[in-house]
């Protein structure tokens, strides 16, 4: 939770905080690009994402706001398109702003199935893509900003384990395509190497309405924790139905891979007590660039902003350090900035850009959710308990070649 403060100094602070927030994250460039540089933010504005999509766009925006306080000659031209939650409807935008924009770099889009396709795409038409969410063939072209789901599965599993050394029976309730798909495989492998029997599981299809048949038959296998594989309004949902069951009080409950404060405030805290939650980025993340973007998103917007804002700002962020660190101006001259970069400061904190994997390793988070009496204001409902500082063997990535410019 954020000190209470005058809401003058507050605005003041954040001011000033996102001059040097820019500043921090692009470090010392050997020189600065000059001239205007198209970048398209590619989101979920219509379809099952489109909540999301929304705070992606205003994450991308601030951060494009940050970077335009500095003194720099470089102009950026800020392109949105609506991917849909399409892969189809997502290319062929994407398509249409390279041919009319000549965009240089590509942020988003959200869903990983949507992602892969505009990631194929990137590649065959030479652009830089920036995506946060699970893994995608890699190349060249391609930069991944979130966490290897690895890393959130591995982070998440332990912590519950260690806090709950005698819960060894576990329920995997699944969203049934390629994000919920990956969780299931990777919770697989940490059970064997926790000594945790999986003793049931069922998949949902997204935008689930109705959970409580689902509920039924894991309330019916009695397990000592639940693992939720689902993501945003599905995750409200299924974890509102499993309180109705009483389950939220008969098992702990395990969101390895969620949304961050808005899986919290889209339920009371009598729901989400308890409940724990990984995100690959936290509102109350201690570091200057998190507290500066967080506050002045939550005098923005009235809400503290989640993974979905978090991964705007910093895919965006990351795009606009690497083209001031640049050469040129070309997608090459960006791809060259970025690979094997290290940053000391950035919104989620230090972060490593792989070179010959192009995963950015920084940290991710363990929250869990407060109890009623500990609440101390409306966005004052989780505390983050564990980080993971995205470190992965190297097989996990399954980049053998990066492939060539």
């Amino acid at each position: 939770m954020f000190p209470t403060m005058n809401r003058r100094l507050l605005l003041q602070g954040a001011a000033a905080l996102a001059g040097t927030s820019a500043l921090s994250l692009l470090g010392s460039p050997t020189r600065a690009a000059t001239g205007e540089v198209s970048i398209l933010g590619i989101v979920p504005l219509t379809g099952p994402y489109a909540a999301d999509g929304e705070r992606i766009k205003r994450g991308q925006e601030m951060a494009i706001e940050d970077f335009n306080q500095r003194s720099t000659d470089l102009k950026i031209n800020y392109v949105s398109r609506d991917s849909a939650g399409d892969a189809g409807t997502a290319t062929r935008r994407v398509s249409e702003a390279i041919e009319r924009e000549n965009i240089v770099a590509i942020a988003g889009p959200w869903a990983d199935d949507v992602s892969a396709a505009v990631s194929e795409l990137a590649l065959r038409e030479k652009r830089v893509h920036c995506f946060s969410g699970g893994p995608l063939p890699c190349h060249k072209y391609n930069f991944q900003w979130a966490p290897p789901y690895y890393a959130g599965v591995e982070a998440t599993m332990k912590y519950v384990a260690q806090k709950n050394p005698d819960a060894k029976r576990w329920y995997m309730l699944t969203s049934d395509y390629s994000f919920g798909w990956t969780l299931e495989e990777l919770e697989k492998h940490f059970a064997q190497e926790l000594g945790i029997e999986i003793v049931g599981s069922q998949r949902h299809v997204l935008g689930e309405r109705e959970f409580s048949p689902y509920m039924g038959e894991i309330a019916a296998a009695r397990p000592d924790v639940i693992l939720v594989n689902n993501f945003g309004l599905d995750t409200a949902q299924a974890l509102r139905t499993a309180h109705s069951f009483g389950l939220t009080q008969q098992a702990k409950i395990l969101v390895p891979w969620g949304s961050g404060i808005e899986d919290y405030i889209r339920l009371d805290p009598t729901i989400t007590q308890g409940i724990v939650i990984g995100s690959a980025f936290y509102y109350t993340i201690d570091n200057p660039i998190a507290k500066s973007f967080s506050e002045r998103y939550i005098e923005r917007y009235d809400e503290a902003p989640g993974y979905p804002a978090g991964s705007g700002y910093g895919t965006m962020q990351l795009i606009l350090g690497g083209l001031e660190r640049a050469q040129g101006l070309t997608p090459a001259d960006l791809v060259t900035a970025l690979e094997g970069w290290e940053i000391p400061d950035t919104v989620v904190g230090p972060t490593r850009i792989g070179a010959d994997t192009h995963q950015a390793y920084r940290p991710f988070f363990v929250t869990e959710g407060k109890k009623p009496e500990e609440v101390e204001g409306k966005f004052d409902l989780a505390r983050i308990v564990g980080t993971h500082n995205g470190e992965v063997p190297a097989d996990v990535l399954a980049c053998k070649n990066i492939g060539s410019l």
